[in-house]
């Protein structure tokens, strides 16, 4: 076995992928650093140790975005990825990559928050497993897997319906929106009906953002400098009127996605800031492994005495998220990438891609 060279292993140098657009990596890295920011605060405050208001505020005012913006981003590619593989293999590409991540790292946090219940926030139960399907936001930050793949799911056989018409999948988008807050005590439900809409507008959007010109127009700082004024503007309304109309929201969050696109965009033109075009490549690898990373992390912290709400968000942020991709690096390197990749549908002797798929 190969290992590779221990600056590789710790490098945050970008990937190169000629296939991959480097806006789409920075975008999913401002995400999922917010993400993380909002996990790690809250476990915090649920162990007790008390973060200023400002801290908590602004993590709540940059909630509105964060998660639409995963949902828009993964509808971008859409029409792509089912083109280029067939709606069969599209499916088990899914199953692969999102629905069998999301079942096999719910039994195995469920089953370490059971077994470890004295040093988590989590009071677990043998029950729990059931709210896998049935309650996913009850289990931390995993719902996001799998809403994300029935909400693909939906949105495949609507568009086999439709013959992908994408005014069809807006109107669709536009009515679960409107049908969520009466299932919002189901939460798989609620899920698909409140996120349908942005993974429409992302694949309706797609021929535009994924045109070269396009992205050396978004690129300009004229147009981050423009919307930046409305998007602080809207992230403060969001602050104090969270219970608003859904619809409302969506335009709010739409907002956010437009200035987190445009900032990515000309962060990658400029080329600043690149460790967020690494995060953002192994997004889905951090929101897997960084809950049970950090909460050992403040374990530990903690028992040394090291109490500062500041201070143990400053370490756990970068640490938790550098730590995952190191782990998932030596994964790949021990052959464990069974732990986040499912063989669903392969063939015998079929080469398996080793490209990081987008969530």
């Amino acid at each position: 076995m190969k290992f590779p060279k221990t600056l590789d292993l710790f490098s945050l140098r970008p990937e190169k992928k000629e296939s991959r657009f480097a806006w789409i990596d920075y975008a999913k890295g401002v995400a999922i650093v917010l993400v993380v920011y909002r996990h790690i605060a809250y476990g915090l405050i649920a162990r007790g140790v008390s973060l200023p208001h400002a801290i908590l505020a602004t993590n709540d005012m940059l909630y509105s975005f964060r998660m639409p913006l995963f949902f828009l981003l993964s509808g971008v590619f859409f029409s792509k990825s089912v083109t280029k593989r067939g709606v069969r293999n599209f499916i088990f590409l899914k199953v692969n990559t999102l629905l069998y991540p999301y079942l096999l790292w719910a039994i195995i946090q469920i089953s370490l928050q059971i077994a470890f219940s004295r040093f988590t926030n989590s009071e677990r139960s043998g029950s729990d497993f059931l709210n896998i399907f049935l309650q996913p936001r009850t289990l931390d930050q995993l719902w996001y897997l799998f809403a994300l793949f029935n909400v693909t799911m939906l949105y495949t056989i609507v568009s086999q319906i439709t013959g992908n018409k994408k005014l069809w999948q807006l109107l669709t988008g536009l009515i679960l929106l409107g049908i969520a807050p009466y299932v919002q005590s189901h939460s798989t439900l609620y899920d698909i009906t409140l996120h349908y809409i942005f993974f429409a507008i992302g694949d309706t959007a797609a021929n535009y953002f994924l045109q070269e010109q396009t992205q050396k127009e978004l690129a300009k700082p004229k147009y981050l400098l423009m919307v930046a004024p409305g998007f602080a503007l809207l992230q403060w309304y969001y602050l104090y009127h969270q219970q608003m109309n859904l619809y409302l929201f969506m335009l709010i969050a739409l907002n956010g996605c437009l200035f987190v696109i445009l900032l990515s965009s000309w962060l990658a033109s400029v080329r600043k800031l690149e460790f967020l075009n690494v995060i953002g490549h192994y997004s889905l690898y951090v929101y897997l492994l960084h809950v049970s990373i950090f909460a050992c992390m403040r374990a530990v912290l903690l028992s040394l005495g090291v109490d500062n709400g500041v201070v143990l968000l400053l370490i756990l942020i970068p640490s938790s998220i550098f730590v995952s991709i190191i782990v998932y690096r030596i994964c790949v390197q021990l052959k464990l990438t069974f732990l986040f990749t499912g063989k669903f549908g392969e063939h015998r002797g079929e080469k398996k891609s080793t490209a990081v798929n987008l969530i």
